[in-house]
């Protein structure tokens, strides 16, 4: 594919055309931006992408209203002790923030110092790996994200359980697939194994065609649920009952993959004997869901031959998330929806160092509890997961406003809110507000005044998609071919607007840190480029990002071939199926009380398309 230079000349001006890809989301549709006198006149779809076929949602068509609505932040601004906003340059807003936190630092201790990555932060490929490398360098460990009030149980049970190293099936090469609380078709949003977010719903419609089998779980009938072979309609809160039920039915009939069990998996007679507990009635009547139709959805799920078990966010925000993923985790292990040796996997990931695939089980250390400790909260740690750079790590963020409010040694006194609204996201709004009131510093980057940035002492204004380069860095692993995309940024803003990773140069420069990525030291001055930072984030990956930025396009590499290699011989390590955790959480699931006179109705979550995480 290359690079797209169409020009057509109006006049004294001249309107190219660029490809680009979308950054609203972690979807990255591909699109082509016409410009003209340095202004973005339209965005459509990059009709030429092979893996997306042209398709883009109704939020990315709407970037260039994005770009120039009224109530968009182009200049940084600083509260004054009136209450009052007035603008700054980004330079002046450097300085006096990069002054404040050396003072704290001195007074309180670099704990003292943190930082929220909200949601959209996650779109700048460079934002997280450069405030980790920032926060490393200052020695804070104050370093939260969305990823702990969102998803933890994922990170967490994954890791309580352990990992097949050869990988689990993708969505692509699945007979059956079962959804819990996810509704891909709005939210653009699933796990690898479940439906794509490139294209959902035609996605969808190849793969049912082809003879895919879909079971969702759901409390309300969503688009996807709509479309389901059997849809689940369970009593919010209650995934984890249901689940128990479906797991003993596949035990009882001896349905599960016996021969993967008995050479990778310990603890099935325990987890057996504690979902053989679950009457089928009981079951029942507390989802409200037909036995029946448990059996079905059961015996379907294990016919597979492929396939997999998938959730969304939805059961990691009602009641028993880390059960309710131990048990889907738990039904993907007994039923043996792993890759093994021989075959070829669909996608290895190119913006990362090639590493050998092997049919076997890998240990590690529990996610959570590990490294720093929540003062409130000493029972609760930094949550530690292995990453592409050596070990990733943030503190809890549901413990941050106690953080903010408790004093002592180790209180948070200056907060970064990245592209993130505490007040709207964190749970307890009254704490939340009450917390960004207490603060000796909070600056936002924001390109508008949220309720959080409303008490802000600086809101910095930031580039948005079509005004910086980037890379498909987040959605790497998450397709389903070998495929990347680099984008130039379109126009250049001529407004004083950062981005998110330059706040924290800044402060790193004038503080006199070193800031390491890997295994690169990245200098402060001069200034680094953001492609430096880039290729330093995915140096040894299978991609040369030279090349990929020097070819336009989003590129599909069919030559790149990964199989799963063969586990050597003896391996003693299992995927533990009823790890220190589970009998508890069993017990606090069969203990808890149905619903009530005073309390006879449940509020669940939906995703709206017109609305990013709504």
């Amino acid at each position: 594919m290359i690079w797209l230079e169409q020009t057509h000349r109006r006049g004294a001006l001249i309107m190219t055309t660029h490809q680009t890809f979308c950054r609203y989301c972690h979807a990255y549709c591909p699109m082509l931006a016409e410009v003209e006198g340095g202004k973005v006149l339209s965005v459509k779809p990059d009709t030429s992408n092979a893996m997306y076929g042209g398709y883009t949602c109704i939020k990315g068509r709407q970037l260039v209203e994005q770009m120039y609505q009224p109530a968009r932040l182009t200049t940084c601004l600083k509260k004054g002790e009136d209450g009052e906003f007035t603008p700054v340059t980004s330079n002046e807003a450097f300085d006096e923030i990069a002054e404040k936190v050396k003072a704290l630092v001195a007074e309180h201790g670099p704990r003292s110092i943190a930082t929220y990555n909200g949601t959209v932060a996650f779109q700048n490929s460079a934002q997280l790996v450069y405030s980790r490398a920032f926060h490393n360098a200052l020695q804070s460990p104050s370093y939260y994200t969305s990823v702990t009030i969102d998803q933890p149980a994922k990170v967490f049970v994954g890791s309580r359980i352990g990992y097949w190293t050869g990988g689990s099936h993708s969505f692509h090469d699945s007979d059956v697939v079962l959804i819990i609380g996810n509704n891909p078709l709005v939210s653009h949003y699933a796990p690898p194994g479940g439906v794509p977010s490139v294209s959902p719903a035609d996605q969808l419609r190849r793969a049912q065609k082809r003879g895919l089998k879909l079971i969702v779980i759901d409390p309300r009938k969503t688009e996807l649920a709509k479309r389901a072979d059997l849809h689940l309609q369970v009593r919010p809160g209650e995934d984890a009952t249901l689940l128990s039920g479906m797991l003993k039915v596949i035990l009882s009939e001896g349905l599960q993959d016996q021969d993967f069990c008995d050479q990778n998996v310990s603890g099935l007679a325990s987890l057996q004997a504690e979902v053989s507990g679950f009457d089928l009635a009981d079951v029942a009547a507390r989802t409200g869901v037909e036995d029946a139709l448990i059996i079905e959805a059961a015996r379907l799920f294990a016919s597979g031959p492929k396939g997999t078990a998938i959730t969304g966010t939805g059961p990691e925000m009602g009641a028993h998330p880390n059960l309710t993923q131990h048990l889907v985790s738990s039904l993907n292990i007994v039923c043996g929806r792993f890759y093994r040796a021989g075959d070829r996997l669909p996608n290895p990931g190119m913006l990362s160092p090639p590493s050998p695939k092997v049919a076997q089980v890998a240990d590690v250390a529990v996610a959570w509890g590990r490294g720093a400790r929540c003062r409130v909260r000493p029972d609760l740690g930094e949550l530690v997961t292995p990453g592409r750079l050596g070990p990733s790590r943030e503190m809890p963020t549901a413990q941050l406003a106690d953080e903010i409010l408790t004093p002592g040694e180790g209180q948070v006194k200056a907060l970064f809110v990245i592209a993130g609204n505490p007040i709207m996201a964190w749970p307890d709004q009254e704490k939340a507000l009450a917390a960004m009131k207490d603060l000796e510093l909070l600056v936002c980057i924001d390109p508008y005044i949220s309720a959080t940035a409303e008490l802000a002492d600086y809101v910095l204004a930031p580039k948005l998609t079509l005004e910086r380069e980037d890379v498909t860095l987040l959605s790497d692993a998450w397709y389903e071919k070998p495929y990347s995309q680099y984008s130039r940024a379109v126009i250049e803003s001529e407004h004083d607007v950062i981005e998110e990773w330059e706040l924290y140069w800044a402060i790193a420069d004038r503080m006199n840190l070193e800031i390491n990525i890997g295994r690169s030291v990245i200098p402060n001055q001069p200034k680094p480029e953001k492609f430096d930072l880039l290729k330093a984030i995915t140096n040894g990956s299978r991609v040369d990002l030279d090349w990929l930025r020097d070819n336009p396009g989003g590129h599909i590499f069919e030559d790149v071939v990964s199989e799963v290699q063969p586990g050597p011989e003896g391996s003693v390590s299992k995927l533990k199926l009823y790890p220190e955790g589970v009998e508890e959480e069993f017990a606090e699931l069969r203990a808890e009380p149905g619903l009530n006179a005073d309390f006879p109705h449940l509020l669940i979550g939906f995703r709206s398309k017109y609305v990013l995480n709504s």
